[in-house]
């Protein structure tokens, strides 16, 4: 099988591009900070919880006899610095997952004889290794628990109904609703057919739902249906 990685939606062979040879595997650092004290061995350390983002590199060759190596050169380049921000990266070497990654450049080709080139693709990944499977929506009735074998995680609520949702220390009450909407814990936003909903939300403590590592409680009332898009990662 011949391996390939995936960005903005379109494979790199597609492009003509082949992967020299297994990528390195690269993973976010823990973000900390450190104080020395005056007479103290050892620094304090401060973990602030997050993770720096990561460079994913992938060696790769091609040749175009025909347009010739600087037209597919350009072709490439245009292909890979189009997108604006964050974009979807996949790779058969990691199938069970997804990146979000900017490609920023610079890209530098060795021209080999007009016809070959070679080049070392550099994509600044985010921290986070989402699972595929993180992405299906998991039905769940009052009573149910969540199992989370990986990072905590800030779900997608898809919900209908109005009443009390707790899920851990986070308590929602929906209030005016009517159909089905989405509760984004990410980033804190209820929402319907692109219309906000966050004026029928009071989230106690502003605290919103987040999955942690381990077992997650979940119960309600008066809410018709639950489902969960669990979002699950992994460095």
């Amino acid at each position: 099988m011949r391996s390939f990685f995936v960005w903005d939606g379109q494979t790199s062979v597609s492009k003509g591009l082949t992967i020299e040879r297994c990528p390195t595997f690269g993973a976010g650092q823990r973000i900390v900070e450190k104080t020395t004290v005056p007479g103290k061995s050892g620094d304090l350390v401060f973990d602030t919880g997050a993770f720096s983002n990561y460079t994913q590199s992938y060696e790769i060759w091609f040749r175009d006899k025909s347009a010739g190596m600087t037209s597919a050169a350009k072709s490439i380049a245009t292909w890979l610095l189009a997108p604006a921000g964050y974009q979807r990266l996949e790779d058969t070497y990691d199938p069970d997952v997804f990146r979000m990654a900017v490609y920023t450049g610079p890209m530098e080709i060795e021209n080999w004889m007009l016809t070959y080139g070679r080049a070392t693709l550099d994509f600044d990944c985010m921290p986070q290794r989402w699972l595929k499977s993180g992405e299906i929506p998991v039905s769940v009735k009052n009573g149910d628990v969540i199992l989370n074998q990986w990072q905590k995680a800030k779900p997608l609520l898809i919900v209908s109904g109005n009443g009390t949702l707790e899920i851990n220390d986070s308590v929602i009450q929906i209030s005016g609703t009517s159909g089905q909407y989405f509760i984004d814990c990410e980033t804190e936003n209820a929402y319907q057919n692109g219309i906000s909903l966050n004026a029928n939300l009071t989230v106690e403590n502003n605290l919103f739902p987040v999955l942690r590592n381990g077992e997650t409680q979940i119960s309600f009332t008066g809410i018709d249906s639950l489902q969960i898009v669990p979002r699950w990662w992994s460095n």
